[in-house]
């Protein structure tokens, strides 16, 4: 059986590398899967406290909102799909 799920990230053409997008009045608005977590590396290494995660792909993101290599990939493969239509 195969079961498949969509996935709404926000996309703005200014801000394409990060997990913001232009929100409302207010300001700008983070991605609802951008979360912050607790690393921890057994006992190799001190847990690593408040780092950045995109929860939709599970990946370690690499600064303060910005998008993983996950996400840049299905959204330029969104974009392309868009352009052939």
């Amino acid at each position: 059986m195969k079961i498949v799920v969509e996935h709404e990230i926000p996309y703005d053409k200014r801000l394409e590398d990060r997990c913001l997008y232009a929100g409302d009045f207010w300001g700008k608005e983070a991605c609802r899967y951008h979360t912050h977590r607790d690393r921890t590396h057994g006992r190799k290494a001190p847990v690593e406290r408040n780092l950045p995660k995109c929860t939709l792909f599970g990946a370690w993101l690499p600064g303060e909102y910005q998008k993983c290599e996950q996400c840049l990939e299905a959204a330029k493969k969104a974009k392309e799909a868009n352009h052939d239509d």
